[in-house]
């Protein structure tokens, strides 16, 4: 049974951004063994139990357990290969090294515990040249960073910065013609792969016509250009921590964070892994849609819907049993109707005089749905902040559709009464007008916004961030 490996197994060398690359491509680098066998022996390293992890997105996945002799030796057996992938060993006291594991199983290391780079030893060749690389880029880092302290140090746009500025542009372009030569050099390993997948475009630097950077244009470059690299039919790479990263990136740091800019992304990675790999495909729909489900994105909803409708299907989502299936297409189903976007539904529920308000005959430029429970201690925290903020735009425009979704009516005359609200306060004891079906929420207070035809313009925002998003309503 997989368990998750603490955060201790945080990986020590610099090569956890890089992938394999292409199975399809993939030459035979080094022969395959049907069992597995793994002997390490590290002076220095504690007896006792011994931990072999893998990577799973960016999880650490124990596979399996060994106990290690008073020298430092342990060794890992088994009848059958492990998955392909970027794994490492952790013994009792933190020591611990990462290695690839790919065709040829049968392999050992040995080294020190004072200086595991220098001194490790294998008859793997994979790892023999994951090693070298190590210190390689070690010693090219420490070129660069003397070069980056220079240049902090000049003036911006100096000839002394400008100079300093091409020698680094240099040393970057050194590594990207290393990191290309390794797949001639060492064509078909998994090495090779794992490098030249890992590396992100040349950042490119457009002018603007007044000459200016155009950062816009460089971010649309890079962008574009992100996955040129990357081999989607290869399933080693769900077993590094690279394809994560480089996921979480590009969705995080490569788009607006708004949930159509995002969906953009979104629908380019779902078309590449829909064709490419099934273990990966599995991974990117699972990890995309659980991302979403409960986003701090506003309207990250819509992203989750967007995936479940899609690609948790029946047909296409073959890990998982048909109940689990219905079951999350189901929630889609619940949260479609107050999406980011769409048009809010009506809403009929009775004031504190007992008489019916229609959310609709609100006719105001900016309405606010506000779901709270009087016993939820955020609602407690932002009611007051929201009714400062409806005191002071009130004149403007706003109106406030304020709805205790509990029963109790002395806790709901309560809480309007401590926290003064006096906006449109209204309950729905028997839940008649069905609120928990038109407003979706995972947790309370729910907040959505709604302009004068009652599109749903914002979601699950706090007060402070509300009056800009005010501001362009009434613009």
């Amino acid at each position: 049974m997989r368990i998750l490996i603490k955060q201790v197994l945080v990986i020590s060398f610099a090569l956890v951004s890089l992938i394999t690359y292409g199975q399809k491509n993939k030459k035979e680098f080094e022969p395959q063994t049907e069992t597995a066998e793994i002997e390490i022996n590290i002076k220095g390293a504690s007896a006792g139990i011994v931990k072999l992890g893998s990577f799973y997105g960016d999880q650490k996945v124990l596979k399996d357990s060994a106990i290690a002799d008073s020298t430092g030796k342990v060794v890992f057996k088994r009848s059958s290969r492990y998955p392909s992938g970027l794994y490492c060993v952790v013994y009792s006291n933190n020591v611990m090294i990462t290695f690839l594991l790919d065709r040829n199983q049968k392999i050992f290391f040995s080294g020190d515990i004072n200086d595991l780079t220098n001194t490790l030893k294998t008859n793997s060749a994979e790892n023999r040249i994951y090693y070298n690389n190590i210190k390689y880029e070690s010693g090219l880092t420490k070129r660069i960073d003397s070069v980056n302290s220079k240049m902090t140090a000049a003036k911006t746009g100096s000839k002394e910065y400008l100079k300093l500025k091409e020698a680094r542009n240099k040393l970057i372009q050194e590594k990207r013609d290393t990191v290309k030569g390794y797949l001639k050099k060492y064509p078909g390993s998994f090495f090779a792969a794992f490098k030249y997948m890992g590396q992100n475009p040349v950042i490119q630097e457009p002018k603007k016509p007044n000459g200016d950077l155009d950062t816009a244009l460089q971010l649309q470059l890079y962008r574009n250009q992100f996955w040129d690299n990357y081999d989607f039919n290869d399933e080693r790479m769900v077993r590094t921590p690279v394809f994560y990263n480089k996921l979480n990136n590009y969705l995080t740091n490569l788009f607006p964070q708004r949930a159509d800019s995002i969906l953009k992304g979104v629908k380019f990675i779902m078309d590449k892994v829909d064709k490419g790999d099934s273990v990966l495909f599995n991974f990117t729909t699972n990890y995309i849609a659980m991302t979403y489900k409960e986003s701090t994105v506003m309207g990250g909803e819509k992203i989750f819907c967007y995936v479940v409708d899609n690609y948790l299907t029946l047909k296409k989502a073959y890990w998982s049993d048909s109940v689990s299936v219905v079951r999350i297409r189901a929630q889609s189903d619940l949260m479609r109707p107050s999406l980011l976007g769409e048009t809010g539904q009506d809403l009929n529920c009775k004031n504190e005089k007992g008489e019916y308000v229609n959310l609709y005959s609100i006719k105001k430029p900016i309405k606010i749905v506000y779901l709270y429970n009087p016993d939820c201690e955020h609602c407690i925290k932002e009611t007051p902040e929201l009714m400062k903020l409806y005191s002071e735009w009130k004149s403007k425009g706003l109106e406030i559709y304020a709805l205790n979704v509990e029963r109790d009516y002395n806790k709901w005359h309560d809480f309007i009464k401590k926290f003064k609200l006096d906006c449109i306060n209204v309950i729905d004891p028997n839940y008649d007008s069905k609120f928990y079906l038109k407003y979706h929420i995972f947790n309370t207070p729910g907040l959505f916004i709604l302009d004068s035809n009652n599109k749903i313009v914002a979601k699950s925002l706090l007060p402070f961030q509300l009056p800009d998003v005010f501001e362009r309503m009434l613009k």
